[in-house]
């Protein structure tokens, strides 16, 4: 069940105003449409599993700061992709164990991407990351 790749169609990065001091900051993935997809460099058949990603940024009054969004589709390659699909058509849901790989896979992917864009927008990093300190000084992430 590998994820043959991951095709970017749309990143939207808007800052709309000046961050303060304290930011809530939300990561969210949304599964949103499978289709089968032509594999033609395998020669097979698979899926491609839509999805958006989108990070928010909030201040302490819960007034917008600034959103990151992308967009695209994960090529997905599994023996029993014809019965997923129709799982899908059914109940909008995919099997957890297959859902939880793609989205890590599109988590890794935009999370990457996301990171680059909230330091062109002078935004704190969509996750908490690990930095160096004196012993015994307290961790505070102001994000």
């Amino acid at each position: 069940m590998p994820v043959i790749g991951i095709i970017i169609k749309n990143i939207n990065a808007k800052r709309y105003a000046k961050p303060e001091r304290r930011i809530r900051v939300n990561n969210n993935t949304k599964l949103k449409e499978v289709k089968e997809q032509s594999l033609s460099a395998l020669k097979k058949k698979g899926l491609s599993v839509g999805f958006e990603f989108k990070t928010t940024y909030v201040s302490s009054m819960n007034k917008p700061l600034a959103e990151i969004i992308i967009n695209g589709n994960v090529l997905f390659l599994d023996k029993g992709h014809k019965k997923i699909l129709s799982e899908w058509k059914k109940s909008k849901k995919l099997p957890e164990d297959v859902n939880i790989q793609l989205v890590n896979a599109v988590l890794r992917k935009c999370l990457l991407r996301a990171l680059d864009l909230s330091e062109e927008l002078q935004l704190p990093p969509p996750v908490a990351l690990p930095f160096a300190r004196k012993r015994g000084e307290e961790t505070r992430y102001i994000g």
